[in-house]
């Protein structure tokens, strides 16, 4: 489903987080092609030093069902970075994050009920100092009948 906005993006097979291919109910990695949808931004870990570069992008994610149905829902959408692919304890970070769900609970105040349509967040792939290579987008639902259904990919922006 497309949705207006006053921003194109290139889309590219390869930087897909999420397919929307079926509703995401519980918490956890967003699904692409069956497998949890991890994106390798490259670079090369194993040379001294390390060749990476910082990747200015934003997660374009298109939510196409939000249920808040019972007053309580909540879902965090996280933009989760690593340099470790299988995004294992104490090795990732947090480029951004957004809250949708129902108006009341949602993080911040005053907040109105979220929609389906196109979320655009930006982030950045160096945090601290720390270049990361890996970048994933995590889910974590709250409430009593939480199901978001989204497609989401990673587009590069151009240097300025």
């Amino acid at each position: 489903m497309a949705f207006p906005s006053d921003r194109t993006y290139s889309f590219d097979v390869n930087l897909v987080l999420a397919d929307g291919a079926a509703a995401q109910t519980a918490t956890g990695f967003a699904q692409a092609n069956g497998a949890n949808g991890i994106v390798d931004l490259g670079g090369n870990q194993g040379t001294s030093p390390v060749q990476q570069a910082r990747i200015d992008a934003v997660a374009v994610i298109d939510v196409t069902a939000l249920d808040i149905s019972s007053s309580n829902e909540s879902y965090r959408l996280s933009i989760l970075v690593s340099n470790d692919p299988a995004f294992g304890a104490g090795n990732v970070d947090m480029a951004a994050e957004i809250s949708l769900g129902k108006g009341g609970s949602r993080d911040g105040v005053n907040m109105k009920d979220s929609v389906v349509g196109r979320y655009e967040v930006p982030f950045c792939t160096q945090i601290a100092g720390v270049l990361y290579e890996y970048a994933a987008l995590y889910i974590t639902t709250g409430g009593t009948t939480p199901s978001i259904t989204a497609s989401a990919f990673i587009a590069v922006l151009p240097e300025c």
